[in-house]
């Protein structure tokens, strides 16, 4: 699965956001408790339809 753009709407902790993910390699950074495990969890999620 390749996955272009993630869009999130009401999930966790992120009201409303929209990533556009390289083909080649995308870094997720940040500090504790930002939400880059929901990042994760969310492409998870969609694979599972």
């Amino acid at each position: 699965m390749n996955v272009k753009r993630i869009k999130l709407n009401n999930f966790r902790n992120y009201e409303e956001q929209e990533i556009l993910l390289n083909k080649d390699i995308n870094i997720i950074y940040g500090n504790n408790g930002e939400g880059k495990t929901n990042i994760l969890e969310s492409i998870f999620v969609s694979g599972l339809r």
